[in-house]
């Protein structure tokens, strides 16, 4: 079973491993510079748009987005091109800040990557729709519950200790919108099934 996992994985292991790497740096630096700010942006901090995305609370926010990455690259046997799939990940951080500045005007700052995360397995569920598609649909359906379960639990439960913080539920929404736009545009280029 583990040598399915990992043969499963190997094509793409490279830029999954260099995104955990980069997240592992980025857990390195100051977070309370990078973390996105609702104070800081308009006063010109405008790299907090992209690099909010790439710090966390602590090392257990960091671990379970670890993880949530690991399980995205195992779900699937076939992800993005390259090309796009670093472009989402460019954009995407983007697409979200600029989404919790302009709709969520309750949320001062914002760290993690949990957006780009739901977002990432959007898209790739949506490039593998027409190869794989009972599974994609599964793995939709899965992302689309556990998000409309969040809207009701996190608002009640506060802070979730497995973080240290609270969970923004509007940046794994505005994440999978991201994700959704990402692969409706890849919807042409996706693989498809071969007779």
């Amino acid at each position: 079973m583990t040598n399915t996992l990992v043969s499963q994985l190997s094509p793409y292991w490279p830029r999954f491993t260099v995104l955990a790497a980069l997240l592992v740096a980025a857990f390195l630096l100051p977070a309370s510079t990078l973390e996105w700010s609702r104070e800081g942006i308009p006063e010109g901090e405008y790299w907090r748009l992209l690099t909010g995305h790439w710090v966390h609370l602590g090392l257990n926010h960091l671990l379970l987005n670890l993880a949530g990455l690991l399980v995205t690259g195992l779900l699937f046997t076939r992800h993005p091109p390259l090309p796009s799939w670093i472009s989402y990940l460019i954009l995407s951080p983007l697409a979200i800040s600029s989404g919790l500045f302009l709709a969520a005007p309750e949320v001062d700052w914002y760290r993690g990557f949990s957006g780009c995360l739901h977002g990432l397995l959007v898209f790739t569920a949506l490039f593998n729709i027409k190869t794989d598609t009972r599974w994609s649909i599964t793995i939709l359906a899965f992302i689309l519950l556990k998000m409309a379960t969040e809207v009701f639990l996190y608002p009640a439960v506060g802070e979730n200790p497995l973080i240290g913080g609270h969970v923004i539920v509007q940046s794994h929404w505005l994440g999978a919108l991201t994700g959704l736009i990402a692969g409706l545009f890849t919807l042409r280029t996706a693989p498809r099934v071969t007779a």
